[in-house]
């Protein structure tokens, strides 16, 4: 499935980069070692004059590629400004087949949270068999309802969903999820980056009625939650995919938007299928979206199963990228301080104009 390319424009003014608390300054301040893959990124003279301190703003064309490079490299996290969609400019997509309790739950945290009280919400129904409890549900939390007569998966809701916004952005949430407060108006700003396609939010877990050693185990390690540290997107990288649970979009980049010929796994292919467009996306787990993990055992060796069938059709599609090597962006055992010395003597190496 094809995807536009992203516009030909640069990080607005005022948009700012700050060094990775993770990344090393080396050779006085000539080069930046950080990220995920680790890297060396050599400063040319005027890079290291616009990069004195730990902090760059956007004025300028030249100081414009600069924030993106050292953004891109993960060396440096943004913070954003700029034009960007307020949440008028939202639609929220959720799929889901029948869980109208979960819908129930979902709509009444997105209707006490101010800035998505009034969010148009577009419930897809991908083939209920209680069609009424679900529609009920959604129109209680002021929600539209869009219907599959058979379900036709997850991708495929989500598409329904996306086809019918009219919104420059759209939030992509699962039915089992609660978001945050405050989550909406943390992931917006990212927006600004007119080159930005998809930005997303930790997933954590949601405090379970029935807690069990799952429970301990989905909480601490959930294959969901990307972690503590922000980061741009990007196979064969630490941050190498992104659950398509709660997802913040920019419409116009995903064209057809996820392949609903995939059940599974939909949303690193569709994450995958956007950096090779050239389009960019992020990790920023300031924004949280708490979701309902499993707590029996079968419930969660079922999902698990289910998970593992998604590498064949990522293999089909993207080959070596399905199994990536990925190496910590930063420790400070000697171990990797002996790689720094390395790779600065290395011809890997970059050099940032």
């Amino acid at each position: 499935m094809s995807l536009p390319p992203p516009p030909d424009a640069r990080l607005p003014d005022g948009w700012a980069v700050r060094l990775d608390p993770r990344t090393r300054r080396l050779e006085d301040g000539a080069a930046l070692l950080g990220g995920s893959p680790l890297r060396l990124l050599r400063l040319a003279p005027r890079a290291r004059d616009l990069l004195a301190g730990d902090r760059l703003v956007v004025t300028g064309p030249a100081s414009a590629a600069l924030a993106a490079r050292v953004q891109v490299a993960g060396v440096a996290v943004p913070e954003p400004a700029g034009p960007a969609p307020g949440p008028d400019g939202v639609t929220v997509d959720v799929p889901v087949v029948d869980r109208a309790a979960a819908v129930a739950r979902l709509l009444a945290a997105l209707r006490a949270d101010p800035d998505t009280a009034a969010v148009r919400v577009l419930v897809v129904d991908d083939g209920s068999a209680d069609t009424a409890a679900t529609a009920a549900a959604a129109a209680a939390g002021g929600a539209e309802v869009l219907r599959h007569d058979r379900s036709l998966g997850p991708a495929a809701a989500r598409n329904t969903g996306l086809r019918a916004a009219t919104t420059d952005a759209v939030a992509f949430l699962d039915s089992d999820c609660v978001p945050r407060p405050g989550w909406l108006a943390t992931l917006l700003p990212h927006l600004a980056d007119p080159r930005l396609a998809v930005v997303a939010p930790r997933i954590t877990a949601l405090p379970a009625a029935d807690p069990g050693w799952v429970t301990a185990y989905e909480t601490a390690v959930s294959a969901l939650d990307m972690g503590p540290d922000p980061g741009p997107v990007a196979p064969l990288s630490g941050l190498s995919y992104l659950p398509s649970a709660a997802l913040l979009v920019r419409r116009a980049a995903l064209g057809e938007g996820f392949d609903a010929g995939m059940r599974v796994a939909e949303d690193v292919d569709l994450v995958w299928r956007l950096a090779a467009a050239g389009w960019r996306v992020r990790y920023e787990p300031a924004a949280r979206v708490d979701h309902e993990h499993p707590s029996a055992t079968g419930a969660w060796l079922r999902r698990r199963a289910v998970y593992g069938t998604g590498a064949a059709p990522l293999a089909a599609r993207h080959g070596r990228a399905v199994a990536p090597v990925v190496v910590s962006p930063w420790s400070d055992n000697p171990l990797v301080l002996a790689l720094a010395a390395g790779v600065g003597k290395s011809d890997r190496s970059h050099v940032v104009l």
